[in-house]
């Protein structure tokens, strides 16, 4: 039987493993409930998860020294320090305001420093002294390794940062109408998120990942020329920064949606790995036709309607039928396609990951 590590590197390598690898992605609710159900506090380890997170964080001493302690929750970002501007609505170290919802399930985007800005520079943009040294996060990479683990950590996808800064409407006006706002600003994110992803190959993690939807449903939220134009050529100057350092690391890319257009792009510049595949709006095996020698997909089973509304039984059947057709040669690793919500049973989370351990090629 194969380590996670072997598994996982196999897979990439476009051969067949012992068994596909695995992944998790859960809400804290669901994490809560797979606790309980499993009767133990290392789910990762009952569930055979072959991978670990170590990545670069930022630190803003000053405003934390300004923020309130933090509170707890299962709301995104919660447990982190914040100015609050009323008990739902809280800004963070960037100026970026968000509110709890009522539920206090999610959050929704308020607010951001450069909403009004006609320039980026109106902004205080914090510097790559903000973030933490590769030395820091460096003993917990080895940990890792030593317990098996495939190692990930890495950036934050700047068109989501920049939207976060901006508003989305004025963001995608500016890509558009505004280039000169645009590409100031996009200098500034990249050359911060680039350094993130530098620092994280320095700890010897495996994979970089950059993690930041760009799509809808069913195409891309702005044109693809205006990402070969503004995009595509960052990108790749983040990626041949990082194989400066570790020419063996392997880049993740994160994206919701249909990101079909820019596909290739993608994979010229230098990504080997894609996820999550929803298959709502793209066809695993379509992706795995198209692209399926040049990337792992990552991720390609369903938060919409298999896990919250199947049984165990249906949710068996599409983890080892995407197992047959899409990681009969390798290239696919077995995870949500996208959190796993707090509303799915957790029977059925048990069932996807029993289904993908227990497949045997000899029964495909």
């Amino acid at each position: 039987m194969s380590g996670s590590r072997e598994r996982f590197f196999a897979t990439v390598r476009h051969e067949r493993p012992d068994r596909v690898p695995l992944d998790l992605w859960a809400r804290p609710e669901v994490m809560r409930q797979l606790r309980q159900h499993l009767g133990t506090d290392d789910v990762d380890e009952a569930l055979g998860i072959d991978f670990g997170h170590a990545g670069v964080s930022s630190r803003f001493p000053e405003f934390e020294a300004r923020a309130a302690e933090p509170k707890d929750g299962d709301w995104p970002g919660s447990g982190g320090r914040y100015i609050w501007h009323d008990e739902r609505t809280f800004e963070d170290a960037w100026g970026i305001v968000q509110r709890v919802g009522k539920d206090g399930k999610l959050c929704e985007w308020v607010s951001g420093p450069l909403v009004d800005a006609s320039d980026p520079d109106e902004f205080d943009f914090p510097d790559i002294s903000t973030l933490g040294e590769p030395e820091r996060i460096a003993p917990r990479v080895a940990r890792l390794k030593e317990a098996d683990k495939v190692v990930l950590g890495g950036a934050t996808m700047p068109f989501k940062q920049a939207w976060y800064l901006r508003g989305l409407e004025n963001w995608l006006c500016d890509m558009v109408a505004n280039r000169p706002f645009a590409e100031k600003l996009y200098d500034k994110i990249y050359a911060y998120q680039t350094e993130r992803a530098v620092r994280a190959a320095r700890a010897s993690v495996d994979v970089v990942t950059v993690v930041g939807d760009i799509a809808m449903n069913e195409r891309l939220m702005f044109p693809p020329a205006v990402f070969r134009a503004l995009d595509k050529p960052r990108l790749a100057e983040m990626v041949r920064r990082v194989r400066e350092v570790n020419p063996d690391v392997l880049f993740f890319y994160h994206c919701d949606g249909n990101m079909s257009e820019v596909m290739d792009d993608f994979i010229e510049v230098g990504f080997n790995l894609i996820n999550p595949i929803q298959p709502e709006c793209m066809d695993p095996d379509e992706v795995k036709r198209r692209w399926g020698d040049q990337i792992t997909m990552w991720g390609t089973i369903s938060i919409r309607t298999t896990l919250p509304l199947g049984t165990p039984e249906s949710v068996r059947a599409e983890v080892q039928d995407r197992i047959r057709r899409c990681g009969h040669n390798g290239g696919l690793v077995i995870a949500s396609a996208n959190v796993i919500m707090y509303d799915t049973p957790v029977e059925n989370v048990v069932a996807m990951y029993e289904a993908a351990r227990e497949f045997r090629w000899d029964d495909a």
